[in-house]
């Protein structure tokens, strides 16, 4: 069975390299490949050496019995995996608790089961999913951003930029692999922003080639026939995307919601201020308002859809959640926040098992730069004292390294006046622009790092969980930073 499922492994390889070797950043597929699942391989083997991840021996418990199921009760597994209800007769109760977590062992079981309940092969696998996604979340970006007018110098730094952001930044490969909820969070966030972009992209160009031909028709018996059935082609192929984009919409909101309530509503919005701008052909500022009004009605129906995101309980579920993670915090790995309370100190406002008071959302808004600067950029030090000692902590000094060198290169593309003149230029003309909707798309990428970087510190002031929570953003962060770069 080993043997069956490495066979399988490399044929999967195999197939998905054959059918992107004449993508964009085709060139970097092995050795990115190659990084991510050594990266896979090592966190998992730190994990066994160290003891790392609290959590996967909780999952390794239940994913090698659920895949034992598979061969007893075949039926009753598929429906589990899709449904997530056991069958009674298994009698078994799982190890992991939560939603959330629940639904993550469901998708481990099937990769252990493909992995022959393997576990190095298991973290292969998983390791392999997250390539996926993040591989085609990058190409569909590189489509969109690299045009047949675009110089080759821009083509080189995009296609650079990706690639470092995407599969070589040392945070992003190691976290994102092996049996993280952050490999399946890359595995489901990626195929969602690349099938969305695609489908955006086939759209108008389906609606554009309908206007001509309504405008300029000619009538030619075997033409219509040959455009028919392409269009039948195309027509099927948004219909499958859509329902895909659907699927994934749902899996992103069982895994983690908080993700779903931002990235969900800004895609949205960007499609239909894209649509809106080919349809109508205005200015930027057009866009930009169809972009902001859609945004901010989607958000308001997205936070219908999960208890913590109303925001009538927002700041009462993010304190909360803050005040558990402190908890269970050393000292030198906590974010803290002061809140300027109106009652008593935070220790007299716990009682019998609940706290008394929260902070307002406006006390939260306080809080909000120093969690931007946390989420983006923290950690940026580390006791040195303890080095060569077993309390040295060697995870926490790779992180320093790398977010010192994102600041670095941070700081150095800020250029306020350059940024000014840039807005005020793209805001300014009122010429309908080819790169309106990139302008746009920029806009989303820019909302949606610092949107999550606020959040995830403020709910999360931990930085070693902080370290992990902030991977499914931080790709496309550092992209935007080396695209900037002079």
């Amino acid at each position: 069975m080993i043997i069956l499922s490495v066979l399988l492994f490399l044929g999967i390889i195999l197939i998905h390299y054959l059918l992107n070797k004449n993508e964009v950043l085709s060139k970097v597929y092995l050795p990115a490949l190659l990084f991510k699942l050594f990266c896979g391989i090592l966190l998992f083997q730190l994990h066994l050496s160290f003891m790392i991840l609290p959590d996967l021996i909780f999952y390794k418990q239940d994913i090698i019995r659920l895949s034992d199921y598979f061969w007893t009760d075949t039926y009753g597994y598929l429906i589990f995996l899709l449904t997530g209800k056991l069958n009674p007769s298994w009698h078994y109760v799982f190890a992991t608790e939560g939603e959330r977590a629940f639904f993550f062992v469901r998708y481990l079981s099937l990769m252990n089961l493909l992995a022959a309940k393997n576990m190095y092969l298991t973290s292969l696998y998983s390791s392999l999913m997250a390539f996926f996604g993040l591989w085609a979340c990058a190409n569909r970006l590189a489509s969109w951003f690299i045009s047949e007018t675009t110089s080759i110098q821009k083509t080189q730094k995009i296609k650079i930029a990706l690639s470092i952001g995407f599969f070589f930044t040392p945070s992003v490969a190691f976290w994102a692999s092996s049996m993280m909820k952050e490999s399946f969070l890359w595995l489901i966030m990626g195929f969602l922003t690349a099938f969305f972009l695609d489908s955006l992209s086939v759209m108008v160009r389906w609606w554009g080639h309908q206007q001509r031909q309504k405008k300029y028709r000619i009538v030619d018996e075997d033409t219509d026939n040959g455009e028919i059935k392409t269009e039948r082609i195309i027509f099927i192929g948004i219909v499958i995307k859509i329902i895909l984009i659907l699927i994934l919409i749902v899996a992103l909101f069982l895994l983690k919601y908080y993700y779903f309530a931002l990235l969900v509503p800004l895609l949205f919005a960007f499609g239909i201020s894209f649509f809106a701008q080919n349809y109508f052909n205005k200015s930027i500022r057009f866009q930009f308002a169809i972009f902001l009004g859609s945004f901010v009605f989607i958000v308001g129906l997205a936070s219908n859809l999960h208890p913590n995101l109303w925001f009538s309980r927002l700041s009462e579920a993010i304190f909360i959640n803050q005040q558990n993670i402190l908890a269970t915090s050393d000292f030198d790995s906590q974010i803290s926040f002061v809140y300027d309370y109106n009652f008593e100190p935070i220790y007299h406002n716990y009682q019998d098992g609940e706290y008394k008071h929260f902070p307002t959302l406006f006390q939260l808004v306080e809080q909000s730069p120093k969690a931007l600067l946390a989420g983006l950029f923290f950690p940026l030090e580390i006791d040195f004292s303890t080095l060569g000692t077993s309390a040295f902590n060697f995870y926490r000094l790779a992180s320093v390294i790398e977010n010192w060198i994102i600041l670095f290169f941070f700081i150095h593309t800020i250029s306020i006046k350059k940024l000014f003149y840039q807005i005020r230029s793209i805001f300014y003309n009122s010429t309908p622009q080819k790169t309106d909707s990139l302008v746009i798309l920029w806009l989303v990428g820019i909302i949606f790092c610092a949107g999550m970087a606020t959040l995830l510190a403020l709910s999360a002031p931990n930085l070693g969980t902080l370290v992990r929570y902030k991977i499914g953003f931080l790709p496309f962060f550092i992209f935007g930073i080396i695209v900037r770069l002079d």
